[in-house]
């Protein structure tokens, strides 16, 4: 099958997009501007709304985009009613580093969609939400005990992954935090 190139606005549409995710990582939402997106693609404004409507509807593609990722991420973590508790502490660490490598993956999305206001609450309450619902359904197969409710667990996981996300971390550093986290999720903070 032959390789299909990508059209000249396709490329024009793709360079404005990373531009766009840029300069916002980098100023945040109210301070960045059009004229800063384009400077920084090295277009013209007109170029820049050939293929966006506006900012605002740029910035929320970007985190739309952003979320819709970070709620695959999170399906994909739940985990199976048959695992075993001895395996129970390696697949906790398995779903956390399937999510810090994903904010790895593009950090400036990461900063946008995650870590930046507005979209920053919204992600992390619907991110609550989804860690929440695979919480429950692994409380009914016994994988999480009960006495502490799926949001709670949830919100002690975000949080987590608020401060470690912030960490520009390698391979090895992201595998390390995850096996933290596997450890004071089904081993609490005792010895």
């Amino acid at each position: 099958m032959p390789v299909r190139h990508k059209s000249k606005g396709e490329q024009t549409r793709a360079r404005l997009r990373e531009a766009a995710i840029t300069v916002f990582a980098r100023n945040g939402f109210h301070g960045t501007k059009v004229s800063d997106i384009v400077a920084e693609a090295g277009l013209s404004q007109p170029s820049f709304y050939l293929y966006f409507d506006s900012k605002e509807s740029t910035y929320e593609t970007l985190v739309e985009e952003f979320r819709e990722s970070l709620r695959f991420v999170t399906l994909s973590n739940l985990i199976a009613p048959d695992t075993q508790k001895a395996e129970l502490e390696e697949r906790v660490a398995v779903s956390f580093r399937r999510f810090l490598d994903f904010m790895a993956s593009d950090r400036s999305l990461t900063e946008i969609g995650f870590f930046h206001p507005p979209g920053c609450s919204v992600t992390k309450q619907q991110m609550v939400d989804w860690v929440a619902d695979n919480i429950r359904k692994e409380q009914v197969h016994r994988i999480f005990r009960k006495d502490i409710t799926a949001e709670e667990i949830a919100k002690l996981l975000v949080g987590i992954l608020d401060q470690f996300g912030r960490i520009d971390a390698d391979e090895a550093e992201r595998q390390r935090l995850a096996d933290v986290c596997g450890k004071l999720f089904c081993s609490g903070a005792g010895s």
